[in-house]
C-alpha cells in the first residue's frame, strides 16, 4: 500500500472517529509498547512515515481516543454480525477490516461517557452482537487503517501479511443510542445495588469459588500462553469478586514477570490485566489502583 493511500485511510479513519486528541499505540515484535498519547489529528499526520517504518519492521498501529469519548470499538465481528448491528438501529460509525473477513466496529453514543458506563456499555455491546468481551472496556486500542497486521495466525495464503482496511467511515451516531445508554445505566445501577446487598446481608463472599491462577497456567487449553492464562484467570476472579488490588497481587506473585523488564513494567502488566477483567465483568466499579495504560 502506497504511502498516499496510508494517509488517505488514516486520515478517513480519524475524521470519522471525530476526537479532538488520539493515542497511538506501537506493539513491536519484541512485545513493547510505545504510546504517542495526546496526539492532534496533524501531528498523525506528520507521523505517518515513521509509523510506516515502524510496521513495516513487524510492529503492530493502534489508535483510539485519548481520554473520556463518545465511542465504543466492538471487536472480532463478522460480516453477519455487523449486518444484524445495522439492522437492529446500531448503524456503525465507521468499519475496520483487520484481515480477511474478520472487521472490528467503532459506534459513535452521541455523547461523552464517563469510564464506568463506557465499559459497560463495551460489555453490553460485546454480548449483543457476539464481540470480543477480552476487548470490551473503556479505552481499548483499534488498529489504525492503512498498516499491515502482523499478527502470525493472519497471514494470508501467500506469506503476507494483510493490510488494515477502512470501509464504512460516516461517523454519526447510531439510532438506539438514548435508549441503549438508558438500557446501559439501568444495568449499572442494578449491579451497584446487588452488591450493596451483598454488602449488608453479611452473605457468604463468592471468593472461596475461586480457583488458583496456577491451575489456569498449567491448563493445556492456553498452549503455554501465560497472558492469555493470566486475562481468563482475572476475568474468572473478577466475576466473583475479587478487587483489582487482589487480582493485581496475585498476578505479580504467581510467575517470574522479569522478562517484561523493570518492576514498574511488571506492575503494570498486572494492573492493566485486572483493571479490563474488572470493567468488564464488574460495571460500574470506581478504579482504586489507576488507570490501565493500555
Amino acid at each position: 500500500m502506497s504511502s498516499f493511500i496510508t494517509g488517505s485511510q488514516v486520515r478517513r479513519q480519524l475524521a470519522a472517529m471525530a476526537c479532538g486528541y488520539f493515542d497511538i499505540g506501537i506493539l513491536r515484535p519484541d512485545g513493547r509498547m510505545l504510546f504517542c498519547e495526546a496526539y492532534t489529528f496533524s501531528q498523525i499526520e506528520q507521523a505517518i512515515q515513521p509509523l510506516r517504518r515502524e510496521n513495516a519492521r513487524g510492529a503492530h498501529i493502534f489508535v483510539r481516543p485519548h481520554g473520556a469519548h463518545t465511542l465504543n470499538l466492538v471487536d472480532d465481528l463478522g460480516v453477519d454480525a455487523i449486518a444484524r448491528m445495522t439492522d437492529a438501529g446500531f448503524q456503525p460509525a465507521l468499519v475496520v477490516e483487520t484481515s480477511p473477513q474478520n472487521f472490528q466496529v467503532w459506534l459513535n453514543h452521541g455523547r461523552t461517557l464517563d469510564r464506568s458506563m463506557s465499559s459497560c456499555a463495551a460489555k453490553e455491546l460485546a454480548k449483543r452482537f457476539g464481540g470480543d468481551l477480552s476487548s470490551a472496556d473503556w479505552r481499548h486500542f483499534g488498529r489504525l487503517a492503512g498498516f499491515t497486521n502482523r499478527k502470525l495466525e493472519r497471514l494470508l495464503p501467500n506469506g503476507l501479511a494483510p493490510f488494515v482496511r477502512l470501509h464504512d467511515c460516516q461517523g454519526k451516531t447510531y439510532d438506539t443510542a438514548r435508549e441503549f445508554l438508558k438500557a446501559v445505566k439501568s444495568l449499572i445501577e442494578k449491579a451497584a445495588a446487588e452488591r450493596a446487598s451483598r454488602t449488608t446481608s453479611g452473605a457468604p463472599s463468592a471468593e472461596n469459588s475461586i480457583r488458583p491462577l496456577a491451575e489456569f497456567h498449567s491448563n493445556p487449553r492456553y498452549v503455554g500462553d501465560l497472558h492469555r492464562a493470566d486475562m481468563a484467570w482475572a476475568l474468572h476472579a473478577a466475576s466473583r469478586g475479587l478487587s483489582e488490588q487482589r487480582i493485581r497481587g496475585e498476578i505479580l506473585q504467581a510467575r517470574d514477570l522479569s522478562k517484561k523488564g523493570r518492576i514498574q513494567r511488571q506492575v503494570d502488566y498486572a494492573e492493566r490485566t485486572a483493571i479490563k477483567a474488572v470493567t468488564t465483568v464488574q460495571p460500574g466499579v470506581i478504579h482504586r489502583i489507576g488507570p490501565a495504560r493500555i
